[in-house]
């Protein structure tokens, strides 16, 4: 059990994160989609800004203007997200949808950075856009509101993840999650006062569902999949995370009534096939790799003991 701790604890935030999308929606029955992610996402920061305030003010102009592109694109990823929970009622079907992120990750890098894609991934490709069209098939070949939010986020959760991995190399990790968490609060925070109507009063029950969307399903959380990435395997790790559409779509199920038709049901497995070959291709690389490699070897000894024979 002890050799698979940092396994174990990693399917458990694969857990937490799904329960996220379940907190958020219970959330967004009566709270305005931008302030509550607003609310959650400052609280968060302030969680984490006495650890952070010591690192933040070493920073340079140069690091403070990256953390601030990476944030801005990490904002635009969560309002877009929580715009479509707010109009979705497949939230199962909207986590496969988000999860797409993983296969656009590689196009937005090639398109911005020019870093060309591995192979494997133009197999992934045609294979999770078979997925997405299924999805969309139930409502007559397109994606009702929700779904195109969700896919809009699923872009900028990319483009998030290629800009934070251009720069992160620069900035220690606490500061520049700090400044990412702030900014969605903020951003979303002036757009609610701006353009959203509060309601008069809110019921403890709904501040409830907030406080475990902030401490359950993102400071724990996260601290969580700190630990466990560091007692675990990367290709392990990538695997389990994989999981959380899953998990969701287990919970939208069970707990809000979702129905998931056979057409729905075969876009979430090529999706989900999609995702798994992709991260699971470098270790398939080196299985591959050591395969022939045994092969060459078992061909090498018949034909020495051939060759023995012959000698004979």
């Amino acid at each position: 059990m002890q050799k698979y701790r940092g396994e174990l604890i990693l399917l458990v935030v694969s857990i937490l994160a799904a329960s996220g999308w379940l907190f958020s929606k219970y959330s967004l029955m009566a709270l305005p989609p931008a302030g509550f992610i607003s609310v959650r996402f400052l609280a968060a920061a302030l969680l984490f800004l006495p650890f952070a305030y010591p690192q933040l003010r070493r920073l340079s102009n140069a690091q403070l203007k990256s953390a601030v592109t990476v944030g801005a694109a990490f904002s635009l990823n969560l309002f877009l997200w929580v715009q479509g929970m707010s109009y979705t009622e497949n939230m199962g079907e909207g986590a496969f949808i988000v999860s797409l992120s993983m296969l656009l990750a590689p196009l937005v890098s090639w398109l911005v950075f020019k870093h060309r894609p591995q192979r494997m991934f133009w197999f992934c490709l045609p294979l999770a856009a078979a997925g997405l069209f299924l999805l969309a098939s139930g409502s007559g070949l397109h994606l009702s509101l929700g779904n195109l939010l969700f896919l809009c986020s699923s872009l900028a959760a990319a483009t998030s993840f290629v800009l934070n991995n251009q720069f992160s190399k620069s900035i220690p990790a606490l500061p520049l999650t700090t400044i990412q968490l702030s900014m969605v609060g903020l951003s979303c925070g002036l757009f609610s006062l701006a353009f959203e109507t509060w309601p008069d009063s809110v019921s403890l029950t709904t501040w409830n569902w907030v406080a475990a969307s902030v401490l359950i399903a993102t400071g724990f959380r996260f601290l969580l999949q700190a630990i466990g990435q560091k007692h675990s395997q990367i290709t392990n790790a990538a695997i389990i995370m994989i999981l959380e559409p899953v998990w969701t779509l287990l919970l939208s199920v069970s707990l809000l009534g979702e129905i998931i038709t056979w057409q729905k049901g075969l876009g979430c497995m090529l999706i989900l096939t999609a995702l798994f070959a992709y991260r699971l291709q470098p270790q398939l690389r080196y299985r591959l790799l050591l395969w022939r490699k045994k092969q060459w070897r078992k061909q090498k000894w018949r034909k020495q003991k051939q060759h023995k024979v012959r000698l004979r």
